[in-house]
């Protein structure tokens, strides 16, 4: 890593990193163009999806820093990260805070891509990098403030803090009566209902933690396509014959649609074409149906504003700790895709996870784990909690056990090329 920082620094001109992980497959991990670097939090626009990232220094870099916040070291570290971001920026858009003085250094202003959201942290660069980085494409934004003492301003970037949504939106409020048509980014909300509420006040991209409010108990049952997808997943949890299922999902038009459509595409890859939704079964095998299934399922869980992030956001949960596990050798890791694939299911559902949990007969591991946060797969869960998290310490202390810091964030880092490109698999015409 500092061998790549020292070329950075040695070439100012250096063209921005392509994207990791951008053509990523259902069976297999994407290759890495560019090492995986910063950590990476999604951000959800007005459409409900995945629409930016926000990207910082881990915690334990920027302890490491300390006063040396504006010197060399300093200035390598975000110029790496800035060159990450412009590989966020050919497919989705990317937000990075960074101290001013550092803004001042060629060798991190060209690493600064066209488009990218920067927030200069402690003032403002001098007139001639600002100069500069508006000529590399670069948006400057500002914190929240009075909005008369940021007319330059591209955005203003609005933090929930003590005051809760509450005191964010009235922000917001302001700087849309000030500055009309003035783009909000708002970080740090506690649960993803407070991310739907400032996204329908106006905001931009919210981000912050993924989790919920209090879910009142379910006042109406699953509805009809989550019950099927449910039945066929205890199916294969009851080891019944695969003709059984094929059987039943030749039964529901649309999934037959579907099961062929993921059989035929290139994620899966097979030289020849499959017909039938019995030959779709067995081309398939057990495991990935199951998995294939479980993404229905969550499909089947939509209807809120952010449904389509949510979803997302689970699939790169469910991808992360499949990553660790094959990483510490667990046998049948694919189970711990599924486990933290349904840890966001009752978000989808907006009933208790016990009761989402209810018609799956899962194993007692993850049950344990997912009702209980105990067992042996409750340090995973526990690891994919503080990602989204501000408590650096916790976090470090989650990752020795699976290698640090460095090798969670690139898994991490995997883990959402991998759910983008089912994303956009899921997201192309359909019946």
């Amino acid at each position: 890593m500092l061998d790549w920082f020292s070329r950075l620094m040695r070439r100012p001109d250096a063209a921005p990193v392509p994207p990791a992980g951008a053509a990523a497959t259902a069976t297999a991990v994407a290759p890495m163009q560019a090492p995986a670097f910063g950590q990476r939090k999604p951000l959800v626009g007005r459409s409900g999806r995945v629409e930016a990232f926000e990207l910082r220094l881990p915690g334990a870099i920027e302890q490491r820093l300390g006063d040396q916040a504006a010197g060399a070291a300093a200035a390598a570290h975000y110029a790496a990260l800035l060159a990450a971001a412009a590989g966020v920026q050919t497919a989705r858009q990317a937000l990075a805070q960074v101290p001013a003085p550092l803004l001042d250094r060629p060798g991190v202003i060209a690493q600064v891509a066209k488009g990218v959201l920067l927030l200069p942290v402690g003032g403002m660069p001098t007139a001639a990098s600002l100069q500069a980085l508006r000529a590399r494409g670069a948006r400057l934004g500002v914190p929240d403030g009075p909005p008369d003492r940021a007319p330059g301003a591209e955005f203003v970037l609005l933090r929930a803090a003590a005051g809760g949504v509450d005191t964010l939106l009235l922000s917001a409020q302001r700087w849309a009566e000030a500055r009309p048509g003035l783009p909000l980014v708002a970080l740090g909300l506690e649960n993803i209902d407070d991310v739907e509420r400032a996204l329908a006040s106006g905001i931009a991209y919210a981000g912050g933690r993924f989790n919920a409010a209090d879910i009142a108990a379910p006042t109406r049952p699953l509805q009809a396509g989550a019950v099927r997808i449910c039945g066929l997943l205890n199916d294969l949890a009851l080891d019944r014959d695969t003709t059984v299922v094929a059987e039943a999902v030749r039964g529901d038009v649309a999934l037959s649609y579907r099961l062929l459509r993921y059989a035929n595409s290139p994620a899966i890859g097979l030289s020849r074409g499959v017909e039938t939704v019995e030959n779709a079964v067995t081309v398939l095998g057990r495991a990935e149906l199951g998995r294939w299934l479980s993404v229905m399922l969550l499909s089947a869980a939509s209807g809120r504003q952010a449904s389509a992030a949510l979803q997302e956001e689970a699939l790169a949960r469910g991808r992360l700790l499949e990553l660790l596990a094959r990483a510490r050798g667990v046998e049948q890791a694919d189970r711990l895709f599924t486990v933290g694939l349904l840890s966001r299911l009752h978000l989808l559902l907006r009933i208790p996870l016990r009761s989402a949990l209810e018609p799956l007969r899962l194993s007692d591991e993850a049950r344990r784990a997912l009702l209980d946060r105990a067992g042996p797969w409750a340090d995973y869960l526990a690891l994919a909690d503080e990602l989204e998290g501000d408590d650096e310490d916790r976090f470090g202390a989650l990752c020795l056990p699976f290698g640090g810091i460095d090798t969670v964030l690139a898994l991490a880092e995997q883990a959402w090329g991998w759910a983008a490109g089912v994303t956009q698999q899921a997201a192309s015409p359909s019946i």
